[in-house]
């Protein structure tokens, strides 16, 4: 059997493009060849990716938006094996959180394999599906809950997303520092040290090296879901 080439396997990773064969891996490689970001690099262009799909071989990159008063409010962070569509940027910024490789499949690519696979189409609907949950559950945490409570939310969601879960612990890799995790959840870097100290006193999480670590799931929880 002939050794699969990493493109194709990356590309295997990526969960829109599960029903796609081998050989339709190979072909779409060929069609989309790699873009290479250095981390903090912006790589959405409006008048470039009007439609088309971002493939996230490699690494983190994050969407977010400027609120009026221009502070970055982070609406959703995406690692690799994962697809974003470029309609759904559209007034929104991206950018590489570490150094990454991405891919993207032209609005023709696009259709042009849902016409030889239409499950794929059914993965893309998903995906649409599951961004904007995402999107409308981290806006309104930020009218409906405080500070802790929004991290707490956040800190679930990345578990659920990039946790580690094995030996009885529960281990978000990230690394996030304040700031970023500020970002996501529409607060300044001071307020999330606050809530921290919350969540450490709740003995829900302990924090080492930008790490996290859910020692109290129940608390967590607990927290996550008050309001105001």
């Amino acid at each position: 059997m002939a050794r699969e080439r990493p493109q194709t396997k990356l590309l295997s990773l990526v969960d829109v493009l599960e029903p796609l064969s081998e050989e339709e891996l190979e072909e779409l490689a060929a069609r989309c060849p790699d873009i290479r970001l250095e981390k903090g690099q912006e790589f959405y262009r409006p008048h470039e990716h009007d439609a088309g799909l971002f493939l996230i071989k490699e690494g983190r990159v994050l969407v977010y938006e400027l609120t009026s008063s221009g502070e970055q409010l982070t609406l959703v962070v995406l690692g690799a094996g994962t697809a974003l569509t470029a309609r759904r940027l559209q007034g929104m910024h991206a950018r590489a959180l570490e150094p990454s490789v991405l891919a993207f499949m032209r609005r023709e690519d696009l259709m042009y394999f849902l016409r030889r696979k239409p499950e794929m189409g059914l993965h893309l609907m998903d995906l649409l599906a599951d961004r904007l949950r995402l999107m409308d559950a981290r806006m309104s945490d930020v009218i409906h809950k405080e500070v802790p409570a929004r991290l707490a939310s956040l800190i679930l969601q990345l578990l659920s997303e990039e946790g580690v879960v094995g030996l009885g612990e529960r281990v978000i890799l990230g690394p996030y520092t304040h700031e970023q995790l500020g970002t996501m959840i529409g607060a300044k870097r001071v307020a999330v040290a606050r809530a921290f100290r919350r969540l450490r006193e709740a003995r829900a999480v302990e924090v080492e090296h930008y790490r996290i670590r859910v020692t109290d799931l129940e608390a967590l929880e607990r927290i996550a879901h008050e309001v105001r």
